[in-house]
């Protein structure tokens, strides 16, 4: 035993210097103090497949067409905005203990990819009022934020506010009463966030699965693979294009019952293309 120990003590031990390190800088610490501090604290999902291969069949053939590629997202964010303006509650954010703010507008929090020069950086972006517009209006909103031309208007509505500007250089004991405002106030979160989010971070693979996602709003779209399957079991040979979609509530928003009747009312526009027909 010991000559084992002997031998044990003589490993050489590992430098600070010999393996790599990244220092975590303030910047990356960000998300993890909004999902502390924002997040619902008791969330329920549902899993849903839904038939997408109408929009999926009109989006290609536009493409062969005109050679125009079609944001899928877009069109699925004004399913959603439509299928949200008929059933506002599941958006709606706590103000107090007992009271409810329940937003006519919707919101679309989203992530968007730009491009500068030669690097990829992604961004936060909000489609305002998307039960207002057309897949179209949508569409080229999202192209425009893309490529960063945002109208000047449009631009400083999006620009935070000094006080969010100069968050990460305040000490801990001031963020904390920062965040209590923002727990406290869905007016000044819709401005920050909107009122829903979708992240399609599942889109960028192949095949089928669904995304977890852990969000900041009281209802969070995730947009899984897309998977082939028959569209009719009676006719196997029928086969179509099924989308796996996540969308996360916050339980002490959205009860079973009006969560159940939202996502079928959302499942039966995006079953039907809604939205595409008239573009």
């Amino acid at each position: 035993m010991a000559a084992r120990r002997q031998n044990l003590g003589d490993e050489p031990k590992e430098r600070e210097g010999d393996s790599p390190y990244r220092e975590i800088i303030r910047k990356s610490t960000r998300p993890v103090e909004l999902l502390n501090n924002l997040a619902p604290k008791h969330r329920i999902y549902g899993l849903v497949e839904i038939d997408v291969t109408d929009a999926r069949k009109f989006i290609s053939e536009n493409d062969a067409r005109t050679g125009e590629k079609l944001s899928f997202t877009g069109w699925v964010i004004k399913c959603v905005g439509q299928a949200i303006s008929e059933h506002k509650e599941v958006q709606a954010m706590k103000k107090g203990k007992k009271r409810l703010i329940v937003f006519d507008d919707v919101d679309v929090g989203m992530i968007i990819e730009r491009q500068v020069e030669a690097q990829r950086f992604a961004t936060s972006y909000c489609v305002r009022k998307a039960n207002e517009k057309s897949f179209r209006q949508i569409h080229n909103e999202i192209r425009q934020a893309q490529k960063g031309e945002i109208s000047g208007e449009r631009e400083a509505d999006e620009k935070p506010p000094a006080s969010v500007r100069i968050f990460s250089r305040l000490p801990e004991f001031l963020r904390k009463i920062y965040w209590r405002r923002i727990r406290s106030d869905p007016f000044l979160r819709k401005h920050l966030m909107g009122t829903v989010a979708v992240t399609a971070v599942g889109m960028f693979g192949k095949g089928g699965g669904w995304a977890i996602p852990i969000g900041l709003h009281s209802v969070v779209f995730a947009l899984g693979g897309i998977s082939t399957k028959p569209r009719n079991y009676a006719n196997p040979a029928e086969l179509g294009e099924f989308l796996n979609m996540t969308v996360m509530f916050d339980e002490e928003i959205s009860l079973g019952a009006p969560a159940t009747r939202f996502l079928a009312r959302l499942s039966e526009l995006m079953q039907a293309g809604f939205g595409l027909v008239s573009e």
